[in-house]
C-alpha cells in the first residue's frame, strides 16, 4: 500500500543532485569510484524520498528540475558497466504509484531509447528494472485506450527498435523473471493486434500459457490478462486455444 507523504526538497538540494549526476566518470580508478559513490548517494536520496510514496508534486519538481533529463542522458550515453542499479531506480520510483500526469511527463521526455539500451546490460537486475519502468507506461495505456485502438507509444518504441530488442531479450535471456516479464511486456504491446511476424506470436503465446499457473502472483495475473487481450484478435485466439487450452478465470 502506497503512502501519501509529501517531501518539500529544497531547491539547493535539487541543484546539488543535478550537479553531482552531471559529473562524468573520468580519472583514476579511485577517482571514478568516488564519483560513482557520490552519484549513488544522490540517487539513493531520490529513491528513499519517493519509494512507494504518492507525492506527485514532489515528483513533478524532480522532473522539472532537470534531474530526469540527466538520468535519461546517462541511460543513453554512459558506458553500461558504469550504470548502477540506483540510477535506474531513481528514475523508476517516479513512475509508481501510478499517476496519469506523472506518467505523461515522463513519457514526453522520450526515455525509451536509453531504457532499451539497458537491455544490453550484463546485470539482469538493471535490465529488469528498465523493463518495469516501460511496464508502468503500459499500465497507463491499458487504462486509457480501448481494446481495438492503436497504442500511442507503439511507434515510439518501434522507432528505437524496441520490439526487436524486447523479443531478443525474451529469446536469449536466461533469467526467468526477465524472460517472463519480456514475454508479458511484448504481449501487452500488441494487445489485440495481429502480430505480423508469424513465429513471434507462437513463441510468445506458448510461453505465456506456461505462466498462467506460475507461483508468482504478478506473473500469473499479468500473463492471464495479456492472453485475454491478445485473444481479441482471431488469429491470436486460434493459437491460444490450440491444444484445447482455456485461459483460467
Amino acid at each position: 500500500m502506497s503512502e501519501i507523504i509529501k517531501a518539500q526538497i529544497p531547491i539547493s538540494v535539487l541543484k546539488k543532485i543535478r550537479e553531482d549526476l552531471m559529473i562524468p566518470i573520468l580519472g583514476t580508478h579511485e577517482e571514478k569510484k568516488k564519483i560513482i559513490e557520490k552519484q549513488n548517494y544522490a540517487t539513493q536520496f531520490i529513491i528513499k524520498t519517493f519509494y512507494n510514496k504518492k507525492d506527485d508534486e514532489g515528483k513533478k519538481r524532480i522532473i522539472q528540475s532537470g534531474i530526469v533529463d540527466i538520468l535519461i542522458f546517462i541511460f543513453g550515453r554512459r558506458e553500461l558497466s558504469q550504470i548502477t542499479r540506483n540510477i535506474i531506480l531513481a528514475f523508476q520510483v517516479l513512475s509508481y504509484p501510478y499517476n496519469d500526469e506523472i506518467i505523461l511527463l515522463l513519457y514526453q521526455k522520450n526515455p525509451f531509447s536509453g531504457l532499451l539500451r539497458l537491455y544490453e546490460h550484463r546485470d539482469n537486475v538493471v535490465t529488469f528494472d528498465g523493463l518495469l519502468f516501460i511496464l508502468n507506461i503500459i499500465v497507463d495505456d491499458f487504462n486509457t485506450t480501448s481494446d481495438n485502438s492503436h497504442r500511442p507509444y507503439y511507434d515510439t518504441i518501434n522507432a528505437c527498435r524496441g520490439i526487436e530488442k524486447i523479443m531478443k531479450l525474451f529469446r536469449i535471456n536466461g533469467n526467468k523473471k526477465t524472460k517472463d516479464t519480456a514475454a508479458i511486456r511484448h504481449g501487452q504491446i500488441f494487445r489485440a493486434k495481429e502480430i505480423n511476424d508469424k513465429q513471434m506470436p507462437i513463441e510468445l503465446i506458448r510461453h505465456l500459457k506456461t505462466l498462467v499457473n506460475d507461483t508468482d502472483e504478478w506473473t500469473y495475473t499479468n500473463s492471464k490478462l495479456t492472453l485475454c487481450h491478445l485473444a481479441l484478435n482471431t488469429l491470436n485466439r486460434a493459437e491460444i486455444e490450440s491444444d484445447v487450452f482455456a485461459i483460467p478465470e
